[in-house]
């Protein structure tokens, strides 16, 4: 079966990959006996990697804590090791004792260190399996090695509770567990045995296997339980990511033009309102440039709607193409008719763009047979620049290039007619 990030062979890429993904991790949901055998690799690898970031995240939240109780009972086994140890034993017990308490606090500080330094991270997995292979193993050959007799009893509860943390918080991969509570136990019969020390073979036997199977057991129960909070967790990344890709589309489709992926007029507007605020708070100029593709009716009726609007596609990939600043703007005004909206531009600089926007629509060469302009496709421009102020508004400026937009068009079409130079020369012919 298809599992997320992993592609079959031979496939093409998929369209919704989340969604693939998605189907994936719930058919491991649901198929728990056999969710382990269908970890993938690579998601076998992200879990790893994610049980052990949280286990690494327990400690350094943690260490305080353990620190504190630790010493809580170094302080209380003291006194009572001090307390059993006879005259006869004198003060082997003690220092023994104290060898395996600081020994014990070697180890954690591996730990901890491991776990709080980033650069060490990669080696916490490592740290933790040789700790507690190590802890297992001096546990149980020193507690062997005491004197008294009921300190070496009480030692053997330590060990069989210091198997559980092994197998229970080590968050070690279930072989690797079992591979270190099962050496850890051979490895101290060697060592007990050629080191001559004292050992009831029924009872370690007893304590040590059942503390192995026990440990199995119990991490088995605890790994199933983790992959499947695991998958749990992936599948709710996976439904927020798909909510968030949804969210950003349906903001998209809400201000973008179906037909030329321009903005569309509403977003125009907001844009242009927030540009307008700006410019009056620095009394900056806009420019809007109305463009207006000529006699584009003529064109639907000789090639049809379908070629109409590819001919709209390729002005309005034209038109983005030219939009060049961040906070320029090409729009889909409605119909046939686009606008740039350009901040901070003056009326020079607004001309020089329209002239870029005449001569690449020419440069398209889009036959028009229906055009009584020229042979191919053209356009009408019409521009307006203001400062505002209280003598103007945002309708003023859209009204200025309206009018722009006509007088191009009475005076012949394929023009450019900007508003300031109508009032003063009305009468002219276009330059």
């Amino acid at each position: 079966m298809p599992i997320p990030g992993e592609p079959l062979p031979g496939d093409a890429p998929s369209a919704d990959p989340l969604g693939e993904a998605r189907s994936a991790l719930a058919e491991l949901l649901t198929d728990a006996g056999r969710r382990r055998k269908r970890f993938s690799p690579m998601m076998e690898r992200a879990y790893r990697e994610h049980m052990l970031a949280r286990a690494r995240n327990v400690m350094r939240a943690n260490t305080l804590r353990v620190a504190v109780f630790y010493l809580f009972i170094g302080i209380l086994t003291f006194e009572y090791v001090k307390m059993m140890s006879s005259t006869v034993t004198g003060n082997f017990d003690l220092i023994l004792w104290t060898g395996i308490y600081l020994g014990g606090a070697l180890v954690m500080s591996a730990v901890t260190l491991s776990a709080r330094k980033p650069a060490l991270h990669r080696w916490y997995g490592y740290t933790v399996g040789l700790s507690c292979y190590l802890g297992l193993v001096g546990l149980t050959v020193t507690g062997a090695a005491f004197l008294s007799p009921y300190l070496n009893q009480q030692s053997t509860y330590i060990v069989i509770y210091l198997y559980m943390i092994v197998y229970i918080l080590s968050t070690l991969p279930l072989l690797t567990n079992i591979a270190i509570g099962v050496g850890a136990s051979l490895t101290s019969l060697l060592l007990i045995h050629f080191g001559g020390l004292s050992l009831d073979i029924v009872m370690f036997a007893q304590y040590a296997g059942l503390s192995n199977v026990m440990g199995v057991a119990i991490a088995w129960m605890l790994d199933h339980r983790d992959r499947q909070a695991f998958l749990q967790e992936r599948l709710l990344d996976i439904e927020k990511q798909q909510l968030n890709l949804l969210s950003q589309e349906m903001a998209r489709l809400s201000r973008e033009d179906g037909l030329t992926t321009l903005a569309n007029r509403r977003y125009f507007n907001e844009t242009l309102a927030r540009e307008w605020a700006v410019a009056e708070r620095e009394q900056q100029p806009v420019s809007l440039v109305f463009v207006d593709v000529d006699h584009f009716k003529p064109y639907n009726d000789t090639y049809g709607h379908l070629e109409g609007d590819n001919a709209l596609r390729a002005v309005g990939k034209t038109l983005k193409s030219l939009v060049r600043r961040p906070s320029d703007m090409a729009a889909r005004y409605g119909g046939e008719e686009f606008v740039l909206l350009l901040p901070n531009t003056d009326q020079e600089g607004a001309m020089a763009v329209a002239q870029e926007v005449r001569d690449a629509i020419d440069a398209l060469q889009i036959p028009h047979r229906g055009s009584k302009v020229a042979k191919f496709l053209s356009v009408s421009i019409g521009l307006s620049t203001l400062v505002p102020g209280s003598d103007n508004s945002i309708s003023t400026l859209i009204d200025q290039a309206d009018e722009g937009v006509y007088a191009a068009k009475r005076a012949g079409r394929h023009r450019i007619r900007a508003f300031h130079l109508l009032k003063s020369r009305s009468s002219a012919h276009p330059e």
